[in-house]
């Protein structure tokens, strides 16, 4: 599978780190990095059943981003990683490779809309 269409820009550790300063956001900068990871592997894992399976650790660790954004106090992040966890889960229940790279490329999607968020709490909190 290569749901490399939708490229993940995501350099998130030199986003985090500024959120991760506030309170509730330790675990903020390992759990977008580990999002990441898995996404990766999710769209270059070559064979169908594997790539499904790697989408479910995604869809995981984007939960767990989720969770992290939400003690951060950053909402919006937290509404793109979960609906990129959602399209994981879609991406791992897909009955066909199409439908799963379509469903994985909007995962990323979200993901990357999920750092540009971060982004946007990480300089709120620099005023």
């Amino acid at each position: 599978m290569n749901a490399g269409g939708a490229a993940l820009f995501v350099c998130a550790l030199g986003i985090v780190p500024a959120a991760a300063g506030a309170q509730g956001c330790a675990n903020l900068a390992a759990s977008v990095d580990d999002a990441r990871k898995l996404l990766l592997r999710a769209a270059n894992e070559p064979a169908f059943e594997a790539a499904k399976n790697r989408a479910l650790r995604a869809k995981n660790a984007l939960d767990d981003a989720a969770v992290s954004s939400m003690d951060c106090q950053c909402k919006g992040a937290y509404s793109e990683f979960d609906t990129a966890a959602l399209r994981a889960r879609r991406a791992r229940d897909a009955d066909s490779p199409n439908e799963y790279i379509e469903s994985l490329e909007a995962a990323i999607r979200a993901f990357n809309s999920a750092v540009g968020e971060l982004k946007s709490c990480a300089a709120q909190r620099a005023r």
